[in-house]
């Protein structure tokens, strides 16, 4: 059955419902979600291309902020890991979801990390298409006319008094469904480019659903063309979001044991300015993957074997690794060729406590590290979303995970 607010039965109705009842009309979101949330209640967030749970270890490890976090994800490998490290989720491909389910109505985040590859080499750069682009821009228009609506103005006879009832204008609300600009996708040379629609569709749904919905995060590949940033700013902008900031920020910067350059999106609808700032107050140490991991001084870690590129085909430990992609799992140390990284050491690289439970193949595992939001991050981002100080908690969390090493310990341990 399809609910709409429409279908949906009075609140005092659904108290009396049983959790049976509850849950077949929530599906696939959570029961309690069709009911306002009680003072003290953490604040619901849809998490959208969710992963393994890296900006979620972010929230409750780094910042210990409760949020309820409710992620959709396809992989199911990377859905498992993340319920076992304890987070919530629901299988499935956003694009199948509703964002104008009555169990949203009490949202106030929004997450979201779509697939980058097609915005870099390794999708063969299909985002960087003109047509492509274009058709993603008339997405995000579209997206405005299935969630917004058009602006409506009734016209009266010329005796109408200026008070009168009948005359109204406002915005329409939607003139079609949100499949019918998912539907668009078909035209793209690569259909992962699409999928950046859904920070538009979710955003302006939400923003129909309740004046309480108030923030966005999204990461992207920092390569993300500025004619999308653009795009996409002007929507919200449109919609009354009052701060739309878009930084491209690199983990090493961080404390992270490789680099990580992303686009995020930091969005605030209700006020002028993001509550917290993403730079830190004085600068943080750099760790290299040698003092990560444990490693004496002059390791060089090759990633191509015999083959040779113009990015060369190794990278040496004592500075970040570069950037970590699911090839690490074919990776080895060029003093020890025996020497391949387990999923404990490649996580490591991207802000994991050891014994993350990664689930599913060895390549699924580092699959999921190569594409999950790094923990320490996720911290920056929403910490400074939520107006959180987080600059000494992320020393704090880098000082314990790379504590292997006695120098870098100290030197987290110092600066937090």
């Amino acid at each position: 059955m399809s609910v709409t607010t429409a279908t949906l039965p009075d609140l005092e109705e659904l108290v009396d419902w049983s959790i049976e009842e509850l849950e077949q009309l929530a599906a696939p979101w959570p029961a309690r979600w069709l009911l306002p949330p009680k003072p003290g209640d953490p604040e619901r967030v849809v998490y959208l291309f969710a992963g393994p749970g890296g900006l979620e270890v972010g929230t409750r490890d780094v910042l210990g902020r409760e949020l309820d976090i409710i992620g959709v994800e396809s992989n199911k490998d990377a859905a498992a890991t993340a319920v076992k490290a304890g987070f919530q989720r629901i299988v499935a491909d956003v694009r199948t979801l509703d964002p104008h389910h009555p169990a949203l109505r009490w949202t106030r985040g929004l997450i979201v990390t779509a697939p980058c590859q097609c915005w870099t080499p390794a999708g063969k750069r299909a985002g960087q298409d003109p047509r492509n682009q274009q058709i993603l821009l008339d997405m995000f228009t579209c997206a405005w006319e299935a969630t917004v609506g058009i602006w409506a103005e009734l016209d009266c006879t010329a005796e109408c008094p200026d008070e009168c009832d009948e005359c109204w204008e406002g915005w329409s609300g939607p003139i079609y469904g949100v499949d019918e600009v998912r539907a668009m996708a078909k035209d793209l040379t690569d259909e992962r480019i699409g999928l950046l629609a859904e920070v538009v569709i979710w955003g302006l749904a939400l923003s129909v659903a309740s004046y309480d919905f108030g923030w966005i995060a999204m990461e992207q590949s920092s390569a993300l063309p500025e004619v999308i940033i653009d795009g996409i700013r002007d929507e919200f902008r449109c919609a009354d979001w009052l701060a739309i900031n878009f930084e491209v920020l690199d983990a090493k910067d961080y404390g992270l044991a490789s680099r990580r350059r992303r686009t995020f999106m930091l969005a605030a609808r209700h006020r002028y300015s993001i509550a917290g700032s993403t730079k830190p107050e004085s600068e943080i140490p750099t760790t290299t993957a040698a003092q990560a991991l444990g490693w004496p001084p002059g390791i060089r870690v090759n990633t191509r074997g015999v083959r040779r590129t113009a990015g060369g085909n190794c990278w040496s430990a004592d500075k970040p690794a570069t950037a970590i992609t699911s090839k690490i799992r074919g990776w080895y140390r060029e003093d020890d060729p025996s020497h391949r990284f387990d999923l404990d050491e490649a996580a490591l690289l991207v802000g994991f406590r050891p014994g993350h439970p990664w689930t599913g193949s060895r390549s699924s595992c580092t699959q999921q590290i190569g594409d999950v939001v790094a923990p320490p991050m996720g911290a920056v981002v929403l910490g400074a979303l939520l107006g959180m100080a987080w600059e000494a908690r992320l020393r704090e969390y880098l000082a314990e995970i790379y504590s292997t090493h006695p120098t870098v310990r100290a030197e987290h341990a110092l600066a937090a």
